[in-house]
């Protein structure tokens, strides 16, 4: 049988989202269900096997692509020289969502309505609710840590796997039983019929938590929990580059789970120290300072505060008020980029305020300036009439 367009299997446009694709393969998933073809199972599969296919393709930006431009031939090296089959199926997670869990998808397994092989068992260690909370912590730093970067030690609270019990949270030396209310499975499954249309629905077991097991006896000292608290102290790599708020975060480094399960994150904020003498913008710094008229007009040198310290700005003769001069490689880097920006200075010329006639003499003479007698306007509206 020649193959359909991929687009008019799932019954989407060709400018379908990815959402309007996953919500068109889960209603044919659900359509093409064993027990409600269970009259015509062989026919049932091949439809599945059918839309799997064409799902397999356009969920995936990068084979989206190519059979977008090539048709099947882009696609066939995916799939290799028998097709389709559920060994080169990419996206099983998806399946099994769609299919409302692990449960369907081992009983089509086991019915043979999908070929291959498939391992089906949960660990519940994958469950949100075994996976241990997240911590977050802010620290504050010296503007120059976004130039140095910084390792400091962090005092963080948080949760520990109890050593009592090793995080099972059951007294040492007693074993867990199986939980009786899922029979171990760690989900409770409930199917409700409307028609033809059976609808299944997979929750996590309220009584053992996902785990499929339940503790016969809780262990003393924390109390069945698994975790228990704790302050721990962790040296943290705070790259150069950092701008001011930016998190970083250490997978693996937050509260432990129950049930040995994973580990949360530690989000740390960095909070750069403010420099009254500088100002960021980007990867460059800014500054001021101020220099006297002689400095101005002869030449010379000045210290200028950075990011790390101090540097020395040539001041060419003849230099005007707020004129700007760079110095290279004294800004901010990059984060994890190479290089540096630069120092922008603003130079501000101090006029002085009270000199000697002698002074402004020499001053008269050496500018040229001849302020003995203001010029003053003739004739006309403002001029002396004569």
């Amino acid at each position: 049988m020649a193959k359909r367009d991929y687009y008019e299997v799932l019954g989407v446009p060709r400018t379908a989202s990815t959402d309007e694709v996953k919500s068109a393969y889960r209603r044919l998933a659900r359509l093409h269900h064993p027990d409600v073809n269970a009259g015509d199972v062989k026919a049932a599969e091949e439809k599945f096997k059918e839309v799997s296919e064409a799902y397999e393709v356009i969920v995936d930006p990068e084979k989206r692509r190519r059979y977008d431009q090539m048709g099947f031939g882009g696609v066939e090296s995916d799939f290799g020289p028998g097709g389709f089959t559920w060994q080169n199926f990419t996206h099983r997670a998806d399946l099994e969502d769609l299919l409302g869990g692990n449960d369907l998808l081992e009983q089509l397994l086991r019915q043979g309505f999908i070929g291959g092989t498939f391992t089906t068992g949960r660990d519940p260690r994958a469950s949100p609710s075994f996976r241990g909370s997240d911590v977050e912590v802010s620290i504050r730093l010296p503007l120059a840590a976004a130039v140095t970067g910084a390792e400091p030690e962090l005092t963080v609270p948080t949760t520990d796997a109890c050593a009592a019990c090793r995080g099972t949270g059951a007294k040492d030396g007693t074993e867990l039983e199986t939980c009786p209310q899922c029979e171990g499975r760690g989900q409770i499954r409930r199917s409700t019929s409307r028609g033809y249309t059976q609808m299944i629905s997979v929750s996590e077991c309220p009584t053992c938590h996902g785990t499929g097991q339940r503790i016969r006896i809780a262990c003393p000292v924390c109390k069945g929990r698994g975790t228990v608290r704790q302050v721990r102290h962790i040296r943290v790599t705070v790259p150069p580059g950092m701008e001011d708020g930016s998190v970083l975060r250490l997978a693996g480094q937050g509260g432990a789970a129950p049930a040995n399960g994973r580990s949360g994150d530690l989000f740390v904020q960095v909070m750069l120290e403010p420099d009254p003498r500088l100002r960021r913008e980007g990867r460059d710094a800014h500054t001021e300072t101020t220099i006297s008229v002689s400095l101005a007009v002869f030449g010379g040198e000045v210290r200028v505060p950075t990011v790390t310290g101090e540097a020395a700005l040539k001041i060419p003769p003849g230099t005007q008020p707020e004129a700007q001069f760079r110095l290279r490689g004294e800004g901010f880097p990059t984060f994890r980029g190479t290089g540096r920006g630069d120092e922008i200075v603003l130079v501000h010329v101090e006029l002085p305020k009270h000199l000697s006639a002698h002074q402004k003499d020499l001053l008269r003479e050496a500018l040229g300036a001849d302020t003995a007698t203001a010029a003053r306007p003739r004739g006309g509206l403002f001029g002396r009439r004569g």
